[in-house]
């Protein structure tokens, strides 16, 4: 006859103790490789700025790639999302998504400007 209470076997209706967990692998994470990067990247970022580049939009663009491989190195790396479950992605993905949709929503003020919101009067003249 076993005598111990088998409070560590799995399946036999006994739980762990409240507040109990189990230690996690520790991650090795390259900090100061992605520190580099993130520092060689801003040095891009400000050279792509300096280029004589005439299209702007290419700019913005380019600044833009840079800055969300920067955003996507900080998120995985230095926040751990690399090494979580699947749930926490979809949890990273409606915030994003509503941010594109209300980003989106702006575009035609943007593009429309003045004439699609109407004149704004200058502070102290009536419209008379």
């Amino acid at each position: 006859m076993e005598t111990t209470h088998g409070a560590g076997r799995i399946g036999d209706g006994h739980e762990e103790a409240h507040g109990h967990t189990e230690a996690e692998p520790h991650h090795k994470v390259p900090y100061y490789a992605i520190f580099g990067l993130l520092v060689v990247l801003t040095i891009v970022t400000v050279g792509v700025a300096l280029l004589d580049i005439h299209n702007e939009l290419v700019k913005v663009l380019l600044a833009l790639t840079i800055a969300s491989i920067k955003a996507s190195a900080v998120a995985l790396f230095f926040m751990h999302l690399k090494f979580e479950g699947k749930l926490i992605y979809l949890i990273l993905i409606v915030p994003l998504l509503l941010c594109i949709l209300l980003c989106c929503a702006l575009i035609p003020d943007i593009v429309y400007g003045t004439p699609f919101n109407g004149p704004t009067p200058l502070p102290g003249v009536s419209g008379h």
